[in-house]
């Protein structure tokens, strides 16, 4: 019997727009191949997985490591400027850095909070950054204390220093919620995400994610995971 409903962030629930991101960082003369280089100074150890940062894309190098936490937030936007136009601001790069996130449309918090209320026990599982994550809390919900509003705990990979799709991270979660993978239920719009869940025997949809063109939303998905996960809890 499923009893826990654990909740990716970015492409789940937060509409995404890694291209635009891509395409603002090329303005500011940022050559992204900078960032994907790999470091020898991780702390994150040779056997792990790179981050996933949404379908079709991984972190590598340093962004790989401010994603789990490894470099701070000023290591990792000093190294950016390093690389960037003459006289590129921090500024400047944390609004480029945000551009990816969107947008979490109310109906999906809704259905996270009626789940919830029907008594599931409600957790975000997250590939995020501290840059990103303060941005989504301050846009998205309004404060910290607004987001255990619809989650019961959020584990999110800066904070634990593991990323999807690394078993660890998961195994970590189970044993903090005191959970079986058979009661659990994962959704994620990532595959290699997916299939690392359901190996360990979780249950899994995999999200279709929201059709976006230089930070606008074009087209939500037309079978969105709003629509399944009922089916699946019945």
């Amino acid at each position: 019997m499923i009893k826990n409903i654990i909740f990716d962030l970015g492409g789940v629930l937060l509409d995404l727009d890694m291209p635009y991101c891509i395409t603002r960082f090329k303005s500011l003369g940022l050559d992204l191949n900078k960032l994907t280089e790999s470091n020898k100074n991780s702390t994150s150890g040779s056997t792990q997985k790179n981050a996933v940062l949404c379908e079709g894309m991984v972190a590598t190098g340093a962004m790989n490591l401010y994603q789990t936490g490894d470099i701070s937030t000023d290591d990792f936007f000093l190294g950016m400027q390093r690389y960037a136009l003459p006289g590129t601001t921090m500024k400047q790069l944390k609004d480029a850095w945000n551009t990816c996130c969107l947008t979490i449309p109310q109906y999906r918090l809704d259905k996270v909070y009626e789940l919830r209320q029907k008594g599931y026990n409600i957790y975000m599982l997250s590939n995020t950054n501290d840059e990103h994550w303060q941005d989504i809390v301050a846009r998205c919900f309004g404060s910290y204390e607004d987001v255990t509003r619809y989650f019961h705990r959020t584990f999110l990979s800066q904070e634990m220093h593991l990323a999807k799709p690394n078993d660890v991270i998961y195994t970590t979660l189970l044993s903090e919620i005191n959970a079986e993978a058979s009661e659990c239920l994962f959704i994620d719009d990532s595959q290699p995400n997916i299939d690392a869940a359901s190996a360990l025997g979780f249950h899994t949809i995999k999200a279709q994610v929201t059709k976006t063109k230089d930070g606008k939303v074009i087209e939500r998905p037309s079978i969105d995971w709003v629509n399944l996960v009922d089916q699946k809890l019945s």
